[in-house]
């Protein structure tokens, strides 16, 4: 006869669980990508206005890449970025609050300023 297996109940662990990490949103992704607070802790207010101009700003760079025939390096892209956003509260548009400190280092923000311009260089979706 086969010997049965004693079963012992598992007791609960008195290390706490890790966290399991947040997927991110298509809107959050997106805000990310729109939004200076993130790359460089610039706040603009009306927040809620700002990832339709970065958009817009985007497109326009797209366009200028079209013309010169090559992309944007990311100091180009920094200056330009930096420039606009000055532009944006010397207009009168946007309201500039207190910085906070970014989330993802410039670089990477820019790099995705750079892919986000060159698909819509290429006509391709963002």
């Amino acid at each position: 006869m086969p010997k049965k297996k004693k079963i012992t109940p598992k007791r609960p662990s008195s290390r706490p669980r890790p966290a399991r990490p947040q997927q991110w949103t298509a809107a959050q992704v997106g805000d990310l990508l729109t939004n200076p607070i993130y790359g460089y802790g610039i706040v603009l207010q009306p927040a809620d206005h700002v990832p339709a101009e970065i958009q817009k700003f985007e497109a326009q760079l797209a366009d200028e890449q079209n013309k010169r025939g090559f992309g944007f390096t990311l100091q180009e892209l920094d200056e330009r970025f930096q420039s606009f956003f000055t532009s944006l509260v010397e207009g009168g548009s946007f309201t500039r609050g207190n910085d906070a400190p970014p989330i993802i280092d410039k670089e990477t923000w820019l790099q995705a300023q750079q892919v986000a311009i060159g698909r819509l260089a290429r006509g391709e979706p963002t």
